[in-house]
């Protein structure tokens, strides 16, 4: 069954809103300090936007296309769990394998990165699909 355009922008709208309240929250109150902490030295006094808004806007639209979309006439939760899959897998990739090849990049900034990445992806997702299926 085909997608209205529509539903489609929506449930990506609707995720990269999500992503930026999470990760605004995440990154700009609650886990910064460990940030700090945990990488300094390695941290640039001043960030490089271009590659974070690239990851956001393509990030999100693989949480709309291989979890909201496929799942959009199935429960929230199924969505949900597809997202805390992808999120699990694509946050593993990154943090596993710089602890990994990182001279010093920390076990428990691995772990809370990569389980964070899971959780927020997994929140994604359910939004995501919670606004397409207002449109379905």
């Amino acid at each position: 069954m085909k997608t209205k355009i529509s539903t489609f922008a929506l449930a990506y709208l609707a995720v990269l809103i999500a992503f930026g309240v999470l990760d605004g929250i995440w990154l700009g109150v609650i886990a910064m300090p460990m940030y700090v902490e945990n990488f300094e030295g390695l941290l640039r006094a001043q960030f490089i936007t271009w590659p974070w808004i690239l990851f956001y806007l393509l990030y999100c639209l693989s949480v709309v296309i291989l979890t909201v979309i496929p799942n959009i006439h199935k429960p929230v939760g199924t969505a949900a769990f597809y997202g805390f899959v992808l999120g699990a897998t694509a946050y593993g990739t990154y943090n596993l394998t710089a602890y990994s090849i990182v001279a010093g990049w920390p076990l428990n900034m691995t772990v809370i990165d990569w389980l964070w990445g899971s959780v927020a992806t997994c929140i994604l997702a359910a939004a995501g699909s919670a606004v397409a299926k207002l449109r379905t």
